[in-house]
Protein backbone atom coordinates (compact mmCIF):
# COMPACT_ATOMS: atom_id res chain seq x y z
CA UNK A 1 0.00 0.00 0.00
CA UNK A 2 1.44 2.79 -1.21
CA UNK A 3 1.70 6.09 1.16
CA UNK A 4 2.65 9.35 -1.21
CA UNK A 5 3.96 11.08 1.83
CA UNK A 6 6.95 11.12 4.36
CA UNK A 7 6.62 8.59 7.34
CA UNK A 8 5.16 9.91 10.34
CA UNK A 9 2.61 12.38 9.02
CA UNK A 10 -1.38 12.14 9.99
CA UNK A 11 -1.82 9.82 6.57
CA UNK A 12 1.07 7.84 7.22
CA UNK A 13 -0.17 7.28 10.91
CA UNK A 14 -3.40 6.39 9.65
CA UNK A 15 -2.82 3.99 6.93
CA UNK A 16 -0.05 2.08 9.55
CA UNK A 17 -3.19 2.12 11.74
CA UNK A 18 -5.45 0.25 9.03
CA UNK A 19 -3.60 -1.89 7.77
CA UNK A 20 -2.81 -4.38 10.70
CA UNK A 21 -6.31 -5.07 11.16
CA UNK A 22 -7.37 -5.10 7.03
CA UNK A 23 -4.47 -7.87 6.91
CA UNK A 24 -6.47 -10.09 9.11
CA UNK A 25 -9.25 -9.76 6.97
CA UNK A 26 -7.28 -10.47 4.06
CA UNK A 27 -5.28 -12.94 5.50
CA UNK A 28 -2.30 -11.06 3.18
CA UNK A 29 0.03 -9.19 5.04
CA UNK A 30 -0.01 -5.22 4.21
CA UNK A 31 3.36 -3.58 3.57
CA UNK A 32 3.29 0.12 3.51
CA UNK A 33 5.66 1.85 0.94
CA UNK A 34 6.49 5.40 1.86
CA UNK A 35 6.98 7.51 -2.05
CA UNK A 36 7.16 11.04 -1.23
CA UNK A 37 7.24 13.54 -3.43
CA UNK A 38 5.63 16.83 -5.88
CA UNK A 39 2.30 16.99 -3.62
CA UNK A 40 1.60 13.13 -3.53
CA UNK A 41 2.34 12.72 -7.39
CA UNK A 42 5.39 10.60 -7.39
CA UNK A 43 4.07 8.03 -5.70
CA UNK A 44 0.64 8.37 -7.29
CA UNK A 45 2.37 7.36 -10.56
CA UNK A 46 3.86 4.31 -9.18
CA UNK A 47 0.85 2.95 -8.60
CA UNK A 48 -0.58 4.31 -11.78
CA UNK A 49 1.70 2.12 -13.87
CA UNK A 50 1.04 -0.69 -11.03
CA UNK A 51 -0.34 -4.10 -12.45
CA UNK A 52 -3.79 -4.28 -12.31
CA UNK A 53 -4.10 -7.39 -9.94
CA UNK A 54 -5.16 -5.72 -6.30
CA UNK A 55 -1.65 -6.21 -4.80
CA UNK A 56 -0.17 -2.44 -4.99
CA UNK A 57 -2.72 -0.06 -3.65
CA UNK A 58 -2.52 3.54 -3.20
CA UNK A 59 -3.71 5.27 0.20
CA UNK A 60 -4.14 9.31 -0.74
CA UNK A 61 -6.19 12.37 -0.06
CA UNK A 62 -7.00 15.41 -1.96
CA UNK A 63 -3.47 16.63 -2.83
CA UNK A 64 -2.48 13.74 -5.45
CA UNK A 65 -6.49 12.46 -5.88
CA UNK A 66 -7.88 16.14 -6.23
CA UNK A 67 -5.77 19.15 -6.22
CA UNK A 68 -2.35 17.69 -7.98
CA UNK A 69 -3.99 17.34 -11.02
CA UNK A 70 -5.75 20.39 -11.47
CA UNK A 71 -2.11 22.45 -10.32
CA UNK A 72 0.38 19.98 -12.25
CA UNK A 73 -1.00 20.14 -15.96
CA UNK A 74 1.50 17.40 -17.30
CA UNK A 75 1.05 14.49 -14.69
CA UNK A 76 1.56 10.95 -16.23
CA UNK A 77 -1.78 9.84 -14.65
CA UNK A 78 -5.39 10.63 -14.56
CA UNK A 79 -7.24 10.28 -11.40
CA UNK A 80 -10.96 8.85 -13.45
CA UNK A 81 -8.81 7.23 -16.05
CA UNK A 82 -5.65 5.97 -14.24
CA UNK A 83 -7.47 4.33 -11.01
CA UNK A 84 -10.49 2.37 -9.65
CA UNK A 85 -11.92 3.66 -6.82
CA UNK A 86 -12.34 1.48 -3.67
CA UNK A 87 -12.80 3.00 -0.87
CA UNK A 88 -13.67 6.33 1.24
CA UNK A 89 -11.20 5.64 4.46
CA UNK A 90 -11.58 8.53 6.56
CA UNK A 91 -12.72 11.72 7.02
CA UNK A 92 -11.79 14.64 9.68
CA UNK A 93 -12.51 18.66 9.74
CA UNK A 94 -10.08 21.39 9.12
CA UNK A 95 -9.85 24.26 11.07
CA UNK A 96 -9.16 28.35 11.22
CA UNK A 97 -6.47 28.75 14.22
CA UNK A 98 -5.48 32.26 15.69
CA UNK A 99 -2.58 32.97 17.72
CA UNK A 100 -4.12 33.86 21.61
CA UNK A 101 -3.27 37.42 21.46
CA UNK A 102 -5.61 37.96 18.63
CA UNK A 103 -9.01 39.69 19.77
CA UNK A 104 -10.96 37.82 18.10
CA UNK A 105 -12.98 34.88 19.74
CA UNK A 106 -15.53 33.96 17.34
CA UNK A 107 -15.87 33.39 13.35
CA UNK A 108 -17.87 36.67 13.40
CA UNK A 109 -15.54 38.60 15.43
CA UNK A 110 -12.57 37.02 13.18
CA UNK A 111 -14.28 38.20 9.98
CA UNK A 112 -15.18 42.25 11.42
CA UNK A 113 -11.90 42.14 12.39
CA UNK A 114 -10.46 41.43 8.85
CA UNK A 115 -12.84 43.38 7.30
CA UNK A 116 -11.33 46.29 9.17
CA UNK A 117 -7.66 45.42 8.13
CA UNK A 118 -7.89 44.57 5.08
CA UNK A 119 -4.33 43.03 4.11
CA UNK A 120 -3.16 43.05 7.66
CA UNK A 121 -3.68 39.54 9.08
CA UNK A 122 -1.71 36.65 7.88
CA UNK A 123 -2.33 32.84 7.76
CA UNK A 124 0.00 30.27 7.53
CA UNK A 125 -0.55 27.24 5.70
CA UNK A 126 1.73 23.89 4.84
CA UNK A 127 2.33 25.40 1.11
CA UNK A 128 1.53 27.19 -2.17
CA UNK A 129 -1.38 24.42 -3.71
CA UNK A 130 -1.97 22.76 -0.11
CA UNK A 131 -5.18 21.92 0.97
CA UNK A 132 -4.71 23.88 3.66
CA UNK A 133 -3.81 26.83 1.37
CA UNK A 134 -6.97 26.08 -0.79
CA UNK A 135 -8.93 25.95 2.43
CA UNK A 136 -7.48 29.63 3.49
CA UNK A 137 -8.59 30.69 0.13
CA UNK A 138 -11.82 28.89 0.30
CA UNK A 139 -12.49 31.11 4.11
CA UNK A 140 -11.49 34.18 2.40
CA UNK A 141 -14.00 33.80 -0.60
CA UNK A 142 -17.07 32.45 2.18
CA UNK A 143 -16.28 35.32 4.89
CA UNK A 144 -15.37 38.16 2.06
CA UNK A 145 -12.13 39.21 3.91
CA UNK A 146 -8.72 39.80 2.56
CA UNK A 147 -6.26 37.71 4.47
CA UNK A 148 -2.48 37.16 2.79
CA UNK A 149 -1.10 34.00 2.61
CA UNK A 150 2.25 32.77 4.19
CA UNK A 151 3.24 29.47 3.15
CA UNK A 152 5.45 26.81 4.89
CA UNK A 153 6.88 23.53 4.46
CA UNK A 154 4.53 22.18 7.33
CA UNK A 155 2.71 23.41 10.24
CA UNK A 156 5.76 22.63 12.24
CA UNK A 157 8.06 25.49 10.59
CA UNK A 158 4.79 28.04 10.65
CA UNK A 159 5.05 27.52 14.65
CA UNK A 160 8.04 30.31 15.64
CA UNK A 161 6.18 32.96 12.92
CA UNK A 162 3.05 32.31 14.70
CA UNK A 163 4.62 32.64 18.45
CA UNK A 164 6.23 36.25 17.49
CA UNK A 165 3.05 37.36 15.88
CA UNK A 166 3.97 38.10 12.73
CA UNK A 167 1.54 35.46 11.55
CA UNK A 168 -1.70 35.69 13.34
CA UNK A 169 -4.14 32.67 11.77
CA UNK A 170 -3.39 29.20 10.43
CA UNK A 171 -5.68 26.85 8.88
CA UNK A 172 -4.95 22.98 10.05
CA UNK A 173 -6.26 19.70 10.34
CA UNK A 174 -7.20 19.58 13.94
CA UNK A 175 -4.58 17.21 14.98
CA UNK A 176 -2.07 18.93 13.30
CA UNK A 177 -2.21 21.84 16.13
CA UNK A 178 -4.58 20.74 19.01
CA UNK A 179 -1.28 20.47 21.33
CA UNK A 180 -0.90 24.30 20.35
CA UNK A 181 -4.13 24.92 21.38
CA UNK A 182 -4.05 22.95 24.54
CA UNK A 183 -0.63 24.63 25.41
CA UNK A 184 -2.29 28.03 24.81
CA UNK A 185 -0.48 29.50 22.54
CA UNK A 186 -3.57 29.18 19.67
CA UNK A 187 -6.90 28.95 19.75
CA UNK A 188 -9.61 27.28 17.13
CA UNK A 189 -12.01 29.78 15.83
CA UNK A 190 -14.16 27.49 13.41
CA UNK A 191 -13.83 24.17 12.40
CA UNK A 192 -15.03 22.90 8.92
CA UNK A 193 -16.06 19.80 9.48
CA UNK A 194 -20.41 18.50 9.91
CA UNK A 195 -19.85 17.63 13.25
CA UNK A 196 -17.18 18.80 16.29
CA UNK A 197 -13.60 17.93 16.72
CA UNK A 198 -12.80 15.91 19.13
CA UNK A 199 -10.25 16.92 20.58
CA UNK A 200 -11.40 21.03 20.52
CA UNK A 201 -14.76 19.99 21.33
CA UNK A 202 -15.98 23.95 22.31
CA UNK A 203 -15.18 24.75 18.90
CA UNK A 204 -18.10 25.57 16.68
CA UNK A 205 -18.48 24.02 12.89
CA UNK A 206 -18.80 25.79 10.25
CA UNK A 207 -22.80 25.64 9.99
CA UNK A 208 -22.48 26.33 13.71
CA UNK A 209 -20.71 29.46 13.30
CA UNK A 210 -23.55 30.22 10.30
CA UNK A 211 -20.91 30.28 7.14
CA UNK A 212 -22.03 26.70 5.82
CA UNK A 213 -20.06 27.54 2.64
CA UNK A 214 -17.00 27.00 4.43
CA UNK A 215 -17.78 23.01 5.17
CA UNK A 216 -14.83 20.83 3.59
CA UNK A 217 -13.09 17.73 4.97
CA UNK A 218 -9.45 16.43 4.95
CA UNK A 219 -10.38 12.76 3.71
CA UNK A 220 -8.54 9.57 3.31
CA UNK A 221 -9.42 7.10 0.41
CA UNK A 222 -8.05 4.17 -1.48
CA UNK A 223 -7.67 3.41 -5.08
CA UNK A 224 -6.24 0.71 -7.48
CA UNK A 225 -4.83 0.69 -11.22
CA UNK A 226 -7.52 1.03 -13.70
CA UNK A 227 -8.37 -2.02 -15.08
CA UNK A 228 -8.19 -4.13 -11.57
CA UNK A 229 -10.92 -6.96 -11.77
CA UNK A 230 -14.53 -5.66 -10.01
CA UNK A 231 -14.20 -9.20 -7.83
CA UNK A 232 -11.07 -7.76 -6.65
CA UNK A 233 -11.94 -4.27 -5.61
CA UNK A 234 -15.41 -5.64 -4.09
CA UNK A 235 -12.97 -8.29 -1.99
CA UNK A 236 -10.93 -5.44 -1.19
CA UNK A 237 -13.97 -2.88 -0.05
CA UNK A 238 -15.88 -5.32 1.43
CA UNK A 239 -12.69 -6.22 3.91
CA UNK A 240 -11.93 -2.65 4.36
CA UNK A 241 -15.29 -2.27 5.38
CA UNK A 242 -15.32 -4.61 8.31
CA UNK A 243 -11.97 -3.77 9.67
CA UNK A 244 -13.29 0.28 9.90
CA UNK A 245 -16.22 -1.34 11.36
CA UNK A 246 -14.14 -2.51 15.08
CA UNK A 247 -15.10 0.31 17.65
CA UNK A 248 -12.38 0.26 18.97
CA UNK A 249 -10.22 1.53 16.12
CA UNK A 250 -12.55 3.83 15.53
CA UNK A 251 -12.06 4.92 18.92
CA UNK A 252 -8.65 5.27 18.33
CA UNK A 253 -8.53 6.78 14.95
CA UNK A 254 -10.88 9.87 16.61
CA UNK A 255 -8.71 9.70 19.69
CA UNK A 256 -5.41 10.15 18.64
CA UNK A 257 -5.60 12.03 15.09
CA UNK A 258 -9.61 12.90 15.14
CA UNK A 259 -10.16 11.16 12.18
CA UNK A 260 -13.79 9.12 11.23
CA UNK A 261 -13.90 6.01 9.46
CA UNK A 262 -16.10 6.53 6.75
CA UNK A 263 -15.98 3.26 4.29
CA UNK A 264 -17.79 3.82 1.51
CA UNK A 265 -18.84 1.52 -1.64
CA UNK A 266 -16.34 2.31 -4.92
CA UNK A 267 -19.21 4.27 -6.70
CA UNK A 268 -19.80 6.21 -3.77
CA UNK A 269 -15.80 7.44 -3.69
CA UNK A 270 -15.89 8.13 -7.42
CA UNK A 271 -18.70 10.70 -6.76
CA UNK A 272 -16.47 12.40 -3.82
CA UNK A 273 -13.63 12.35 -6.27
CA UNK A 274 -15.58 14.23 -9.17
CA UNK A 275 -16.94 16.87 -6.97
CA UNK A 276 -13.80 17.87 -4.97
CA UNK A 277 -12.05 18.13 -8.16
CA UNK A 278 -14.87 20.09 -9.35
CA UNK A 279 -14.78 22.44 -6.14
CA UNK A 280 -11.02 22.74 -5.90
CA UNK A 281 -10.79 23.36 -9.58
CA UNK A 282 -12.91 26.39 -9.19
CA UNK A 283 -11.02 27.56 -5.87
CA UNK A 284 -7.47 27.10 -7.64
CA UNK A 285 -8.65 29.11 -11.09
CA UNK A 286 -10.03 31.97 -8.73
CA UNK A 287 -6.78 32.17 -6.70
CA UNK A 288 -4.20 31.69 -9.77
CA UNK A 289 -2.70 29.56 -8.48
CA UNK A 290 0.55 28.41 -10.93
CA UNK A 291 2.08 25.16 -10.83
CA UNK A 292 5.41 27.09 -11.71
CA UNK A 293 4.81 28.68 -7.73
CA UNK A 294 4.80 25.22 -6.16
Amino acid sequence: MVVPFPPGGSIDIVARAISQPWSGQLNQQIIIDNRAGAGGTSGSQLVADAAPDGYTLLYANSGPLSIGPILYGKLGYDVFRSFAPVSHVTSSPFMIFAIASLPPNTVAELIAYAKQRPGQLNYASSGIGSGLHLMGELFKRVAGVNLVHVPFKGMGQAMPELASGRVQLAVSTVAGLAAQVQAGRLKGIVSSGTRRSVQLADVPTCTEAGIPDFCSTSWHAIVTPAGTPKAVIAKLQQTLAATLANQALREQLLAREDVEAVASTPEQLARLLRSEFAKWSAIIKSVGIKADAL
